[in-house]
């Protein structure tokens, strides 16, 4: 691979950015997600709609989670009355992504009036695994508009708090395909003005759309300049990837958890897949596998 080829490689990988306003009033985070959301597409087999939302869903839970520290996780998931029945997106803040889409029926959506009918009424939780609480901390409100961006920004202003723009963008081709994907999340800090704010909004309504000036290759920091009414100072930019925890070893560890009996049964009706929800992985397991569940089974038992 020559320079030109590895240049354009790096500007086309996923990539998060998280700042901070010079004055230290708004603290800023920025996404470019189109490869972790094409995957996700793919690995899921999603009709365009799904894409859509998942794609925005993966962008907000990624920045989102960029404000927490090290392998601390933030997951968002979507409940909704319309056409797509569930959303759902986890991150962890060095840059790993994951998520599923579900529509209502378990079928594959074809058309839809508007966007807001897609995921209709419904509710938008966010949850934190955090290192200094022992159990998950969750918010949870009402859908607003059922377009993602204005529910989490809902969200942020009503159960975190924090005034806060967000911006979400995913563009499709003729065929379905998703072409960019990205987000913008800013967030007032106890100092801002009301001014300031004020600005804020003029400046992000201004703006050409996400998608657009990802496709006529701005990086995120040209975007940043466009988009913000003031100057920032880059804290952290990191890679973004699309990323299962899973293992075949992990799922063999659950089923120890379960009676003896049960795994027998599997055996009897030849349930030998294994499926993971979040990335849609397969693992498979042979005569040998059930072998060393059903003896360590046995030995818990005397």
């Amino acid at each position: 691979m020559d320079e030109k080829q590895l240049k354009k490689q790096y500007k086309e990988r996923d990539r998060i950015i998280r700042c901070i306003s010079s004055n230290g009033n708004f603290r800023i985070s920025i996404i470019r997600n189109t490869q972790a959301s094409k995957i996700a597409s793919n690995r899921h087999n999603l009709d365009l709609v799904l894409s859509f939302f998942l794609a925005k869903a993966l962008a907000a839970a990624s920045m989102a989670a960029s404000f927490l520290k090290g392998d601390e996780r933030l997951s968002i998931e979507i409940r909704g009355h319309g056409s797509i029945a569930r959303l759902f997106a986890e991150a962890i803040q060095v840059g790993e992504v994951r998520g599923y889409a579900e529509p209502a029926g378990g079928e594959h959506i074809n058309t839809i009036k508007s966007l807001a009918d897609a995921i209709g009424h419904g509710t938008l939780s966010v949850t934190r695994m955090l290192y200094n609480k022992s159990e998950p901390v969750q918010g949870i409100t009402e859908l607003q508009k059922g377009d993602i961006q204005s529910d989490l920004a809902y969200f942020f202003n009503q159960s975190d708090q924090i005034p806060s723009a967000v911006v979400l963008d995913v563009s499709i081709d003729d065929g379905g395909g998703i072409v960019q994907s990205g987000g913008l999340i800013v967030q007032a800090m106890p100092g801002a003005t009301d001014a300031e704010i004020v600005d804020l909004h003029k400046s992000l309504s201004e703006m050409p759309s996400l998608s657009s000036l990802l496709n006529d290759g701005a990086s995120l920091e040209e975007i940043l300049r466009a988009a913000l009414p003031f100057e920032f100072d880059i804290i952290k930019s990191y890679p973004v990837d699309f990323y299962c925890r899973c293992s075949k070893e992990s799922f063999i560890g659950k089923l120890k958890t379960l009676d003896y009996k049960e795994i027998e049964d599997m055996i009897g009706m030849k349930q030998n897949e294994l499926l993971c929800h979040y990335c849609n992985e397969k693992y498979h397991l042979d005569n040998s596998d059930f072998d060393l569940i059903l003896e360590e089974l046995r030995a818990l038992k005397n």
